[in-house]
């Protein structure tokens, strides 16, 4: 069979693969594959500024086909790689070419290459190779009728004496090569379905023995074991099908076998079995008339089952197991951590950040109301007889509006003292909120912190961290590593690089989607913009700081390392407010005033790209919008048809114009009047509606909440009804914090029964009302059922 034959058979289109996996139009993943690997567009440019080219997909979805992309084509790379090797080595085959060809996947290709590693020469197979038995295996397979292996039995050669020992090497030959062939790794896929297998959890038996005997023998340690296993507990006699699996059941009984609490096995139902052999039997022996050549194939049939095809059913039904659990734990995590970043900013508020402690006290900072300034630190010790004197002495002062307690240790005791002086000190008009402030100690110590505020003690400046997050937790949590934010659900079984990769992408997604102010961004922020490096972030400030604020987004082409590919990406998401004009944000630092003109120096570099750059730039209006610079031209056609001018954009005449236009026009026949396509022309008319003033799509989101008095644990009884925030959302259920210093679990099993929808939309910061079905005072744990759900809903532009 010649080389083209084979690839034709074997030959797999990575469109139609992908387009298959993710239920979506060939067309449609052919272009997104033209988008991502020849124009290396990045997937928040893409959702918004090339929906025409996606069918409308969102940021989640394209980043699930970007994946599945780069392990495609990591799998095509690895097999062309494979085939060189062995042609090299002369060990190339059709049979093994085929399969390596037919591979779409990892696990495929390995089984099909592990005869050939060279830690594997010791294998059945290759041992019988090693005799010269190969020729006698590829003859028995294909002329079963005509063979003789007995032309094969050299006396006095180990291996080849007699003809059972010949048979015995052919047979292992003969399984491995079936094992391997194209037509037995689709059957596979095609019988070996999820619902044909099944997961089974016991517990160990080294650990049930350990258990009696510290019974007998520790009384404390028994109950401490005791205590471990309790988790495990639902595992002890655990059997369920694989296709009803749950992520969190997954990685709950891996992480149990980890621990050796949990014996684990899989099995394959006698049914799939019975099929699949029935099959081999019919594909492989229906020709064979020779009794010795089909009781010898018969028993390599059963042989390459048995110790090669059914391992690998298993492994691999393991692998993707928890390879799905891992991705559904980090979908989880990355909705979680979105949401919280949407929070929307507390903008014009001095804060009095509280890191609380016992020993060390509790840890204070008071920041000005654009977070830009701290005002003053101080330490203030829970059981001092002075400590409501300290915060009546600091609030005189420096006037702070909202107190921001982080939710570690001592915050119970923290909240108590600081309700206590707010209800003391009613006509002050205080209030506090509990802030997460995981991730806070740890960014105390870091580089970038060290850089903003090089003269404060560590642990102070934690306390500048969480009052910053109450004012602003887009830009604060940036600085943060997602993986210490401590939302999601057994984050800490996911691989690193997988968590920093995915909750990367999350932080970028709000970022952009957000939008943000290139005069008033800070490098943390800006490099996670789409398309800015971390060394084009920082040429953005340092050119700020050396020439003066940005006047038109045209200028970003200015700044070293930004070529025309980064300005297409980075451009949309990058706004430029002026005085009188939408995005102002009047608690931010005074830009440059709009009328204002500035001399521009165009290096030679510059001049060499031959980018058109005005002498005199003015600031656009577009550019507060996230219409494309692309686009502009598009825009400014659109409003002249109105007879409208682009500086009237936010006044609530020209907003009604444009709005009525389309309305009365219609989308399609904008889109077709203006010669562009409709996904365009919905963004040009968002843009051109956007309203005067400051205006963060953020509010759109849930507040924290704001407290002035405080609530027991003790004081809860079942049935109590209570109003909470949700501060996490798992599959098995979601954390609530209803005011008491612990957070509540309402179970998915006490969501109403309609757990998968609300799971889809419920996240932090959102309103449930739920009653108390369970308290545990020992344990520290709240049982919650859920009376209703107030949801916020949004989306990614």
């Amino acid at each position: 069979m010649n080389s083209e034959k084979l690839k034709a058979d074997a030959s797999w289109n990575i469109a139609d693969v992908i387009a298959k996996a993710l239920n979506i139009r060939k067309d449609v993943a052919i272009r997104l594959i033209g988008l991502l690997e020849k124009e290396e567009c990045t997937i928040p440019f893409i959702a918004r500024y090339r929906k025409e080219k996606t069918a409308g997909m969102d940021p989640d979805s394209l980043r699930d086909f970007a994946s599945l992309l780069e392990e495609l084509r990591a799998v095509q790379k690895k097999s062309e790689t494979m085939r060189k090797t062995l042609q090299k080595q002369g060990d190339l085959d059709p049979k093994t070419e085929l399969a390596l060809l037919s591979a779409q996947s990892m696990e495929e290709l390995e089984l099909t290459y592990a005869p050939f590693k060279g830690e594997k020469k010791s294998s059945l197979a290759n041992r019988a190779r090693t005799l010269g038995l190969g020729e006698a295996a590829s003859a028995i397979l294909t002329t079963p009728n005509k063979t003789n292996l007995k032309r094969w039995v050299t006396k006095g050669t180990e291996g080849r004496a007699t003809l059972s020992e010949v048979e015995t090497g052919v047979k292992h030959i003969v399984a491995d090569l079936l094992s391997k062939e194209k037509a037995t790794m689709d059957k596979v896929r095609e019988v070996f379905q999820p619902r044909h297998l099944f997961l089974e959890s016991k517990l160990a038996a080294k650990k049930k023995k350990e258990g009696d005997s510290k019974q007998d023998n520790h009384k404390s340690d028994a109950k401490s074991s005791r205590d471990e296993q309790h988790k495990y507990q639902l595992y002890y006699e655990f059997r369920c099908c694989v296709n009803n699996l749950r992520s969190h059941q997954v990685l709950a009984i891996n992480r149990g076998e980890s621990q050796k609490y949990l014996t684990v096995k899989l099995t394959i139902s006698k049914e799939a079995e019975s099929r699949f052999l029935a099959w081999s039997r019919k594909y492989w022996l229906g020709k064979v008339t020779k009794q010795d050549a089909h009781d010898l194939l018969k028993s390599s049939l059963e042989d390459s089952y048995t110790r090669l095809i059914k391992p690998f059913v298993l492994r691999k039904t393991r692998s993707d197991l928890l390879k799905k659990a891992q991705v559904e734990a980090v979908e989880i995590f990355s909705k979680n951590l979105k949401r919280l970043l949407l929070t929307p900013p507390l903008r014009g508020k001095a804060v009095l950040g509280v890191d609380p402690g016992f020993s060390h006290g509790c840890k204070c900072a008071v920041v000005s109301s654009t977070g830009n300034e701290v005002l003053a630190t101080d330490i203030i010790h829970l059981n001092s007889n002075t400590i409501l004197r300290k915060i009546k002495q600091l609030h005189t002062k420096h006037k702070f509006d909202v107190i921001g307690i982080g939710n570690g240790t001592g915050c119970r005791e923290a909240e108590s003292v600081f309700s206590q002086f707010i209800n003391k000190h009613r006509d002050l008009d205080l209030a506090y909120c509990i802030v997460n402030e995981n991730g806070a100690s740890i960014y105390s110590v870091t580089e970038e912190a060290q850089k903003e505020l090089p003269d404060l003690d560590p642990n102070l400046r934690s306390a500048v961290s969480i009052a910053r997050r109450l004012q602003d937790p887009l830009i604060e949590l940036v600085k943060i590593e997602p993986k210490h934010i401590g939302v999601g659900m057994y984050q800490h079984d996911i691989p690193d690089n997988q968590l920093k990769s995915a909750l990367d992408d999350v932080i970028e997604d709000c970022v952009t989607y957000v939008g943000v102010d290139v005069n008033v961004a800070n490098e943390a922020l800006l490099r996670r913009i789409a398309g800015l490096k971390k060394n084009q972030a920082k040429n953005i400030v340092d050119r700020r700081q050396s020439a003066g604020n940005f006047v038109n987004r045209q200028e970003l082409r200015q700044v070293k390392g930004i070529g025309e590919k980064t300005f297409q990406q980075c451009a949309g998401f990058l706004r430029i407010c002026h005085d009188g004009l939408p995005g102002k944000n009047t608690d931010e630092p005074e830009p440059k005033p709009s009328g204002s003109k500035r001399k521009m120096k165009v290096s030679a570099k510059t001049r060499s790209k031959k980018i058109k750059l005005d002498a005199d730039l003015k600031p656009n209006p577009l550019d507060q919008t996230w219409i494309h610079p692309e686009s502009y031209g598009i825009a400014e056609r659109f409003v002249a048809s109105l007879d409208l001018k682009i500086e009237s954009l936010g006044q609530k005449a020209f907003i009604d114009t444009v709005k009525k236009a389309m309305y009365e026009t219609g989308l399609n026949r904008l889109a077709e009047n203006l010669s562009t396509d409709a996904s365009t022309v919905q963004l040009i008319v968002d843009g051109l509606s956007q309203e005067a003033g400051f205006r963060d799509i953020r509010n759109e989101m849930r507040r924290p909440i704001f407290r002035r008095g405080v609530t027991d644990l003790q004081s809860l009884r079942v049935g109590t009804k209570l109003s909470g925030r949700v501060t996490n959302v798992t599959e098995f259920g979601a954390f609530v914090d209803v005011g008491v210093g612990l957070d509540g679990l309402m179970h998915h099993s006490d969501s109403g029964g309609n757990w998968e929808d609300l799971r889809r939309s419920l996240g932090p910061n959102d309103t449930v009302q739920v009653s108390v079905k369970r308290v545990e005072l020992q344990r520290k744990r709240i049982a919650l059922r859920l009376v209703q759900a107030d949801l916020c809903q949004t989306a990614f532009r």
